[in-house]
């Protein structure tokens, strides 16, 4: 069995497209619950109409994608689904998808379907997602973004799996936890891999379970805050402390060009307000990390991180000046992680 789980925040307008999709699966063995995150624009009211067979949890507040989520995950264990398939209400599978996912899952691995861009008409072969990079500093972002499906030759380990279609065993939720509801929204569904990874379970692609995503690239100023606060939580709550300190030169330089660009880029207020809640919350992060309880060391797990930014939506030649001195630090200091 598994538990499809869509969090929804003032999503109405997706949710013919997505629900429809999941319901036309060749694969039947599934539930959906769909979490409302508080929404004002009758979600509730047009899924109980639409589409009875799905079961509803609605928030008195919004809990953000961690938090909603969490409500789905903690009913799909307690009803003793297998797995949980987190989805995003923006987003349309393939026939296919599920029976894809079920015939390559195990109780070890994260699966993560091959995520395609739907530019809001039509479903397209460009990649959205086929596995998220994540860099050594806390940057993580799209793998393969915008290549062709066809360069993606075969399944393949991936660092971190997208929030945005991800299958998980109840296996691995049970031992590692769900999300940290602390990052709201941003970044938990990288915690949570890495989580994984930490704890000796893997991550996987399979290319031929398709989900097309309605994905955008947008800049933001809560996006801002929210990404670069969560960025540093990530790093010193996972980390071990050789690492960190192995960083930490290049990590406060890293905060300098950040703030220089956050003042060019009109963020400054944000990336300022960023830092003073990752401090204010420091306490908490460093207790969580003490009940970290690891099977893989950071070396263990240090062929997954990468050392350069490469996101054709950020290209920029300051961008390239700035991943010759990261990968470069990054050569120096791999030995010693």
């Amino acid at each position: 069995m598994i538990s499809v789980i869509i969090v929804g925040y003032n999503s109405k307008k997706h949710l013919r497209d997505c629900l429809e999709s999941l319901f036309a699966s060749k694969y039947k063995k599934f539930e959906v619950i769909f979490v409302d995150n508080n929404s004002q624009d009758g979600s509730i009211n047009y899924i109980e109409k639409e589409y009875p067979r799905v079961k509803l949890i609605q928030g008195k507040k919004n809990l953000g994608f961690a938090g909603g989520n969490n409500l789905g995950i903690d009913t799909a264990v307690k009803n003793k689904s297998e797995y949980v398939f987190l989805l995003n209400p923006d987003t349309i599978i393939d026939p296919d998808c599920l029976g894809q996912l079920v015939e390559k899952a195990d109780r070890n691995t994260i699966l993560q379907p091959l995520i395609l861009l739907h530019d809001g008409k039509r479903k397209t072969d460009l990649v959205n997602s086929a596995g998220n990079v994540l860099n050594f500093l806390g940057f993580s972002y799209c793998g393969d973004y915008k290549k062709n499906k066809s360069e993606i030759a075969s399944d393949k380990d991936i660092s971190v799996a997208s929030g945005a279609a991800m299958l998980i065993p109840a296996e691995i939720i049970r031992k590692i936890g769900m999300f940290d509801e602390s990052f709201f929204m941003y970044h938990e569904d990288v915690d949570l891999s890495w989580r994984a990874r930490i704890a000796g379970y893997n991550i996987r692609l399979i290319k031929d379970a398709i989900v097309w995503h309605k994905y955008s690239f947008s800049k933001n100023k809560n996006k801002f805050f929210y990404a670069e606060r969560n960025r540093l939580i990530f790093l010193f709550k996972n980390s071990q402390t050789k690492t960190l300190l192995l960083i930490l030169p290049l990590l406060l330089l890293n905060e300098i060009f950040l703030l220089l660009y956050a003042t060019i880029d009109g963020w400054f207020i944000a990336k300022i307000q960023s830092s003073v809640s990752f401090v204010q919350g420091l306490s908490s992060v460093l207790r969580a990390r003490k009940k970290m309880k690891r099977a893989k060391t950071d070396k263990d797990l240090k062929k997954h991180l990468s050392s350069k930014l490469s996101f054709s939506e950020l290209d920029s030649p300051a961008l390239r000046c700035y991943n010759i001195l990261v990968d470069s630090y990054w050569k120096i200091i791999l030995k010693f992680v």
